[in-house]
């Protein structure tokens, strides 16, 4: 399979990517380079922990590896590549005696090609132009979803995205039976901010707000933005004990940087509900409790009368 040379030039710069090729021969390396000069710009590495310290900064779109290597064989070097990075693209380049033995090791690596040695140019360069378009694919993909699920405004998850993740956490907790607990909160006297500034500095200090909880989050939780001024943040592996310190310890966290005070309520798997809408419903009446007797503050649901 060959290449267009008429759309070659303009594909090369669209492609902002470049590839990544190991071997440890560095004649060899600089072949590889040469034939894919045409179709993307290209890394060159002849040491494997050189190549992986590049690969930690750098995105690369496609990495190229030989097989058989004195310090680490090109399986071990792809499968960490694909621990770091999974949508860049794998081709193992390696002679035909090696083939019968490399089933398990391709699985492991997540390899995405398998050329053979002496490679013949226009497979390679065919074989790494498919690959950069699977990349881009995959990168499209990946923006597209995150739009879908990002609120605009805020830039943190939105209301679909908190259904997909409070569902998915819900049914990990059923599973193993572990503790799952939901926070919702509500900026206090939100309708002053837009009232009395305007609605510019009312979006400020939502932004302001959610940019708080999530630099402030544990690392497993997520925050999003429920509705209008409501947040809400899942609380995966945190029984009722905790949660309402941990609810406590994120809204003081935004009152102390940015002086705006919430309320919030919450409500904890399997105490307080067995099923997704059940907990949301137990986190709001907390939460609207909390409003009700003096906003500032974070009640849970068995301190609510339903």
């Amino acid at each position: 399979m060959s290449l267009d040379p008429s759309t070659t030039g303009a594909r090369l710069l669209e492609r902002i990517y470049p590839v990544l090729i190991l071997d440890d021969e560095a004649d060899v390396a600089k072949s590889i380079a040469r034939d894919l000069k045409k179709v993307c710009d290209t890394s060159v590495f002849t040491k494997p922990e050189e190549a992986l310290r590049s690969f930690e900064v750098i995105e690369y779109s496609v990495v190229v590896s030989d097989l058989r290597m004195p310090s680490m064989d090109g399986i071990e070097f792809l499968a960490r590549c694909a621990a770091m990075r999974a949508d860049t693209q794998r081709i193992l380049l390696t002679a035909f005696a090696d083939l019968a033995s490399l089933t398990a090791g391709i699985n492991r690596a997540q390899i995405n090609l398998l050329l053979t040695k002496p490679w013949e140019p226009d497979e390679l360069r065919a074989g790494v132009d498919d690959a950069q378009r699977r990349f881009e694919r995959l990168r499209e993909n990946a923006q597209l979803r995150r739009m879908v699920l990002t609120d605009a405004l805020t830039g943190i998850s939105n209301h679909r995205y908190f259904w997909e993740r409070l569902e998915s956490e819900l049914s990990r907790a059923e599973r193993y039976k572990r503790p799952l607990s939901l926070l919702f909160c509500d900026i206090d006297n939100f309708k002053r901010y837009n009232d009395e500034h305007g609605h510019q500095v009312g979006d400020q200090v939502l932004r302001n707000v959610a940019n708080v909880l999530d630099r402030t989050r544990r690392t497993m939780d997520t925050v999003a933005r429920y509705g209008g001024e409501e947040f809400a943040v899942i609380l995966p592996e945190c029984p009722r004990s905790v949660a309402a310190d941990i609810a406590r310890r994120l809204l003081g966290s935004v009152a102390q940087e940015t002086g705006i005070h919430l309320s919030g309520g919450v409500a904890c798997f399997p105490e307080d509900a067995t099923s997704s809408t059940q907990l949301v419903e137990r986190a709001d009446q907390a939460l609207r409790q909390a409003k009700a007797s003096g906003k500032n503050q974070v009640l849970t649901a068995d301190q609510v009368k339903i």
